[in-house]
């Protein structure tokens, strides 16, 4: 099982590295990613730009991926349009996630649940 952890860290890394930072548009290197957080499938990766040194996090929830091949894919030159068009994340933004994350219970099915969505 600890192997098959390992292997998913380095996939995670090489992936989140074949991204460019929003800010200064440099690439992100593989040694300067970091695993922040994990729990079952889902993983909170960080990494700072060694060009502008902000720091970009990712959410990344993994499932078995034998099941679902067609899910990993790069981005459509739409997707990636429309991510770059996308307003950098504010501090408010920063600030809002931070309140949201420190009350919430880890409930993703309530969360998205339909009764949730009508409040």
């Amino acid at each position: 099982m600890a192997d098959f952890s390992a292997r998913q860290e380095r996939l995670l890394k090489q992936q989140v590295a074949s991204h460019r930072c929003p800010h200064c548009r440099q690439s992100f290197q593989q040694e300067h990613v970091r695993v922040a957080a994990r729990h079952e499938g889902l993983w909170v990766v960080s990494v700072r730009c060694a060009m502008c040194r902000k720091q970009q996090v990712f959410w990344i929830a993994l499932s078995d991926l034998s099941e679902h091949p067609d899910l990993i894919c790069d981005p459509s030159p739409e997707e990636l349009e429309a991510f770059e068009a996308m307003p950098p994340v504010a501090p408010d933004d920063v600030l809002d996630m931070y309140q949201f994350l420190r009350d919430f219970d880890g409930d993703f099915r309530r969360l998205f649940s339909n009764k949730s969505r009508q409040t």
